[in-house]
């Protein structure tokens, strides 16, 4: 079976902060929540209100949760004082859907910061045993194979799209039903609604370990533990994908470099990587200009990817 590269969205992982210095004491800091609910951003912006405001790095904290499919997050990085805005493969679609994917590029890019890996898992009454034989039923219809996952436009509907695009399948006829949190997602697999569906190795673990699942194959870029499945690349997909999280600032910011301070702080805290631990995420530390880059590359290839799909 002949199977092209993809040039993946996902990120390898990286260290993260450490040895950092407390930052100055904030006033009031705000922060906004564009991603799907349940996801990987929603966890990550409730850890760093409770680390900032234990540690009495700002006197508070203020989680503000999108709810105009990324709307409100857009207006905000170009409104200098609005707050923080937590970036996510999510984000970059709404950038791209407003004709504009370099916007997030364009704000103060602050830095990424963990990142769940996803897995493909199959309903064991599904038929599908390995992911070989889900590529070779995908390329001789794309279009009979509904798989599920959270949000529409959201990280496993583009991991999706890239894995089709990876195995050469026409990526414009794919059935993805979208869930109102990847979690939802996992159910309807578990209890037979849908063959097929995408969800993070913490979600999904518990259910392949009891047999209610069967793991396919994992977005990571090596096999992760507790889940007995080949990685995408071993598999011919040239794909390692991670539903990331980042924090960002509008164009204008006084003293971004304040707040990029105030990251590492937070990154380099033992209760930081005691979040990551007991929440399945990897620590994937970029700050600076190579944040500010490697977002850039990520947007193009998101517009792209929502381009092959039909969606933009």
């Amino acid at each position: 079976m002949r199977r092209r590269t993809v040039l993946a969205l996902g990120v390898l992982a990286l260290a993260g902060a450490c040895g950092v210095p407390a930052p100055p004491r904030r006033g009031e800091l705000s922060l906004m929540v564009p991603g799907p609910p349940g996801g990987c951003g929603e966890g990550v912006a409730a850890g760093f209100k409770s680390l900032v405001e234990g540690r009495g790095w700002a006197r508070a904290v203020r989680i503000r949760r999108e709810t105009g499919g990324g709307g409100t997050a857009l207006a905000d990085l170009n409104r200098p004082g609005a707050g923080l805005v937590v970036a996510d493969s999510a984000l970059l679609a709404a950038c791209a859907l407003a004709r504009d994917p370099l916007l997030v590029a364009r704000a103060v890019p602050l830095a990424r910061l963990a990142g769940e890996w996803e897995v493909l898992v199959a309903s064991p009454d599904s038929g599908y045993r390995t992911f070989d034989q889900f590529a070779a039923a995908l390329l001789r219809n794309p279009g009979a194979h509904r798989v599920a996952g959270g949000a529409d436009r959201g990280p496993e509907h583009l991991l999706f799209g890239m894995t089709a695009r990876g195995l050469g399948a026409d990526v414009r006829l794919l059935d993805y039903v979208a869930f109102g949190s990847r979690a939802q997602a996992v159910a309807a697999v578990v209890d037979g609604r849908l063959a097929l569906g995408f969800g993070s190795r913490r979600e999904v673990a518990p259910h392949v370990r009891a047999g209610r699942l069967r793991p396919l194959a994992v977005s990571s870029a090596e096999r992760l533990s507790g889940v007995d499945a080949p990685t995408l690349s071993e598999s011919g997909v040239r794909v390692v994908f991670a539903d990331w999280t980042g924090l960002i600032a509008p164009r204008g910011t006084p003293e971004p470099d304040a707040l990029l301070d105030l990251c590492r702080a937070v990154a380099g805290t033992p209760g930081w990587r005691r979040l990551c631990e007991r929440n399945d995420w990897t620590p994937m530390w970029l700050d600076g200009d190579d944040f500010r880059q490697w977002l850039a590359g990520e947007a193009r290839r998101t517009a792209l990817l929502l381009n092959d799909l039909g969606l933009r």
